[in-house]
């Protein structure tokens, strides 16, 4: 829950895909946290003072300050152990924290070429080595997605953290022209159950409408 009363402060940038991840754990967890929304051409001064980055996600909880978006998720699970956002067994867990660092790191590294000349550029087509190179690179990261997924309903059985790291990163790949390939209907079926979860529409940012 965000609202403008909380000891929790999140420093955040609604599009960003490590902020977005953090908001869907919030809103799963349904903690009372203040957001403040920082510009992306624009440098907050306390997020300067805060983080040696200068960059998003940042919280801040009276005298301790996260700014790895990771480490604000694992603190946001450890205030509200009830929400069961990761799995139970050893094995379960290493897979959700594997995916979770899939997402940040190979899956994003692969669409953002393509996603920042797009959201640069709106009204201009990005070039068309970058696109199609983003193209074949995110039908073979759909292959790997949907061989792991099989026919669960979420990656570890139940919804948890791995769909909080990877739902933002669909969404920017939909928003900007790759949509999920239709030989995937296992990945189709498993984005509609996360859009249709409430913490997938307090999350999503305002000016992708078209995901709602």
């Amino acid at each position: 829950m965000v609202t403008t009363e909380s000891s929790i402060t999140l420093y955040q940038r609604p599009d960003c895909p490590f902020c977005w991840k953090v908001r869907l754990v919030a809103f799963e967890t349904k903690l009372t946290i203040r957001e403040i929304v920082v510009q992306l051409d624009k440098k907050h001064p306390d997020v300067v003072s805060l983080n040696p980055n200068a960059t998003v996600p940042v919280l801040v909880d009276g005298d301790l300050v996260i700014i790895e978006s990771a480490q604000i998720i694992e603190y946001l699970l450890d205030q509200c152990p009830e929400i069961q956002l990761m799995p139970s067994s050893p094995k379960a867990r290493a897979k959700v924290r594997q995916l979770h660092h899939y997402s940040d790191s190979k899956l994003g590294k692969v669409l953002f070429p393509y996603i920042k000349q797009k959201r640069d550029s709106p009204t201009h087509e990005a070039s068309a080595e970058v696109k199609e190179s983003t193209r074949l690179a995110w039908f073979d990261e759909q292959l790997i997605l949907s061989e792991q997924l099989g026919q669960s309903e979420f990656f570890a059985g139940h919804f948890s953290v791995a769909e909080c790291a990877l739902i933002p990163r669909f969404c920017l790949a939909i928003t900007h022209g790759l949509a999920i390939d239709e030989s995937f209907q296992n990945l189709h079926d498993w984005y509609a159950r996360c859009a249709a979860r409430s913490s997938f529409l307090k999350a999503l940012p305002e000016q992708f409408p078209g995901l709602a």
